[in-house]
């Protein structure tokens, strides 16, 4: 494994009830970050509860004690800190980013927000935000259409589940089910500490025992199903659309396959760009407004899928060469587009781990997926060891005839 750059160090340490904390230090950098990865997310909730842990992301800014969200929000402004969270189907996350010497500061507040009160009159302010951002995501078209057809694809696994929630789930979450959820999955040993940046580690390490050191172990999240694809063809019309929406679905490799990075480079060549063979034979002609392809990863699966925007009248034409282009993606692939791609997809890494905030997410997405820790040089090495080899190997294992098709046209 490759050494971090020269002056970065990583630092690794684990509190007795189990947290982990695992840091990049660079004394050059001008700011640090730190954040809070938990291990549990939409996929994992019981369905009935579809949307409780992104509800509970937005309860952990409404404080605890006399701390109040308005409370939080002061203190970080008052400190310079920028701030956020987000929730995916697979985890939970909570960071700050500031200036050195105001970092520490601020991560009695972060560790707060790890441990909400959970008030009643928040829960429900926040239920009508969550309702609201619904509404919104209703009005996306390709929100609507995206996640229908995973909700078909993974079928009973949680991995249809929306990050969101329903209308009928957020609606139906109460106190007393959040804080049981809160309970079982908060615990130290179902999270990690990340952190990057000009930081003092020992300073971090004594901060985090002072204020997380006393949290309870928990069980965590369930032990996650391997799911099965469905044959899906998942069909719907929308009032006031002008265009038509096309996805094409199919198993992939997951995050931990020894070639994933092929993987993602092959829908990279197909669609990551405009320099790619989809912009070129729908884009750049004008038979549709968009097209791409991407890699999706989870852990134990994986997608890839292809989607497309067009006028109504030629949707069928750009559907048949959506696929055509599936189909004949081993003769297209040459050493000059894996070359592009390889030299696009190592820069995006590199430029990723410029800014303290971008390498602490880095440590807390791997950690959430591999238990470990890799150097953004380590990363980009394997970037460019991916041959044509590996590629023509995941061809081989994995088919591209599309298993799950969404179509979502304007309504007659």
């Amino acid at each position: 494994m490759s050494a971090p750059t020269e002056g970065v160090v990583h630092r690794q340490h684990q509190l007795q009830n189990g947290l982990i904390i695992s840091a990049e230090i660079d004394p050059q950098a001008v700011s640090a970050a730190c954040g809070f990865f938990v291990d549990t997310g939409a996929r994992d909730e019981p369905s009935t509860l579809m949307g409780v842990s992104h509800f509970l992301e937005h309860m952990a800014f409404k404080g605890s004690g006399e701390l109040t969200g308005e409370a939080i929000d002061k203190a970080f402004d008052d400190l310079g800190l920028d701030h956020n969270a987000w929730t995916s189907a697979e985890a939970t996350a909570f960071w700050i980013h500031a200036r050195p010497d105001r970092l520490l500061e601020g991560f009695p507040i972060l560790a707060t927000l790890l441990r909400p009160e959970l008030r009643g009159q928040d829960l429900e302010d926040e239920r009508k935000v969550i309702l609201e951002e619904i509404a919104m995501y209703e009005d996306e078209p390709f929100w609507v259409l995206i996640e229908g057809l995973l909700e078909r694809y993974y079928a009973e696994n949680g991995l249809g589940h929306r990050v969101l929630g329903t209308n009928t789930t957020v609606g139906g979450i109460t106190r007393e089910a959040m804080s049981s959820y809160h309970t079982e999955r908060y615990g130290p040993n179902n999270m990690m500490l990340a952190a990057a940046g000009n930081l003092d580690f020992q300073a971090l390490v004594d901060l985090a025992e002072t204020h997380a050191g006393h949290w309870t172990s928990a069980p965590g999240r369930p032990v996650r199903q391997t799911p099965t694809q469905q044959q899906v063809a998942f069909e719907v019309e929308k009032e006031n659309l002008a265009q038509q929406y096309i996805v094409l679905m199919m198993p992939a490799p997951d995050r931990k396959h020894p070639k994933y990075q092929a993987a993602s480079m092959l829908m990279q060549i197909l669609g990551g760009s405009e320099s790619d063979l989809l912009h070129w034979d729908l884009v750049d002609p004008g038979l549709a407004e968009h097209a791409s392809a991407s890699h999706d990863m989870r852990d134990g699966s994986g997608e890839f899928v292809c989607w497309a925007v067009s006028d109504p009248s030629r949707a069928e034409e750009v559907e048949s060469r959506l696929r055509l282009q599936l189909e004949g993606l081993r003769g297209n692939i040459s050493k000059d587009a894996l070359s592009r791609v390889r030299a696009r997809v190592a820069t995006a890494a590199a430029l990723h781990g410029e800014l303290p905030r971008g390498r602490m997410s880095r440590i807390g997405r791997r950690w959430l997926s591999h238990r470990d820790w890799v150097s953004i040089e380590d990363e980009v090495e394997r970037i460019q060891q991916v041959t044509m080899e590996d590629l023509h190997e995941i061809l081989d294992e994995w088919s591209l005839e599309p298993q799950a098709v969404g179509r979502l046209r304007p309504a007659t």
